[in-house]
């Protein structure tokens, strides 16, 4: 008799930018009018039906909007008052862990090791996972990979955004892919894309075009990313999921595909509406099938 699996069920959420304060703005280039109500409307989103009913909660980075350990306690109360603490994975985001001012270069080493101290203090308060890569496996079918993708010990807000991976990080994924090749569907989550599209090619997809120089301010570095993607391919992995370009977009790059989601907690318009948005994907059968949609809630 055929032993019929019930669906697994992810939610991929964002870019949250919590702050110490409801009231309080969101870092933003958009000086004299910054995003405000992060938090409540964090707290609303929680509330989605599709989100309660998930198996799992992964959040590829910017929990925090400047790493307060107060705004990690405002994501953790409300995760906690809606009763899904034990089902969310995170990865840290630049926002998390890096410097938005400037500071002497003589201490990098030391900086390096303050800014991601500052993450692991939030993190634990959920008993998350704090050494990268890390592998959960929440469901026979699916084995999920976290990175780190910051460039700690940054000296400035100008190298804030820019992704770093690693050689020792790579190594130590593909020894965990590896290990884990037998789970149908392997998930990689980290904060940075692995893929900005050029100017062409972005206008192609109609989708934001980034200039050279915001591409080399957010991007994680040729080898490194070709490294990565390499990776996936040769493991088969399902899934590299990321935010931190705050949009959202689903394409695949040498076969492998790549999801971006957008700044969950940033209300945008659809059909003359305002609505957040985030990702679900939906594991079926015995891993053959994984559903994606781009979910749009709307704003009461």
């Amino acid at each position: 008799m055929e032993i019929i699996l019930a669906p697994f069920r992810i939610v991929h959420l964002s870019d949250l930018h919590l702050t110490r304060a409801d009231k309080d703005p969101r870092t933003d280039l958009k000086v004299f009018k910054p995003l405000k109500g992060m938090n409540m409307a964090f707290r609303n989103i929680l509330g989605s039906k599709l989100i309660l009913n998930a198996d799992l909660i992964i959040v590829t980075g910017d929990v925090t909007d400047r790493g307060d350990f107060e705004a990690w306690q405002v994501f953790w109360n409300a995760v906690d008052g809606a009763g899904l603490t034990e089902r969310v994975l995170i990865v840290p985001g630049n926002h998390d862990v890096c410097c938005l001012g400037a500071r002497m270069p003589s201490t990098t080493k030391a900086y390096r090791q303050s800014d991601l101290q500052r993450a692991i203090v939030g993190l634990s308060i959920g008993n998350q996972p704090v050494k990268y890569p890390w592998v959960r496996i929440p469901d026979p079918r699916v084995a999920i990979f976290g990175m780190n993708s910051n460039n700690l010990g940054n000296l400035s807000i100008a190298t804030n955004a820019m992704g770093k991976i690693g050689h020792f990080q790579l190594v130590s994924l593909a020894s965990k892919l590896h290990k884990y090749r037998h789970v149908p569907v392997k998930i990689i989550a980290l904060h940075h894309s692995p893929n900005i599209p050029g100017v062409d090619t972005a206008r192609r997809r109609g989708q934001r075009e980034f200039s050279r120089l915001e591409r080399l301010g957010h991007q994680i570095s040729q080898d490194q990313r070709q490294g990565l993607l390499l990776l996936c391919i040769s493991h088969r992995v399902r899934l590299l999921l990321h935010g931190h370009l705050h949009m959202a977009e689903d394409r695949r790059v040498g076969g492998v595909r790549i999801i971006g989601s957008a700044s969950t907690t940033e209300p945008i318009s659809k059909d003359g509406s305002q609505n957040y948005q985030f990702y679900t994907y939906t594991v079926l059968g015995n891993g053959d099938r994984v559903r994606t949609k781009l979910y749009y809630m709307p704003i009461n």
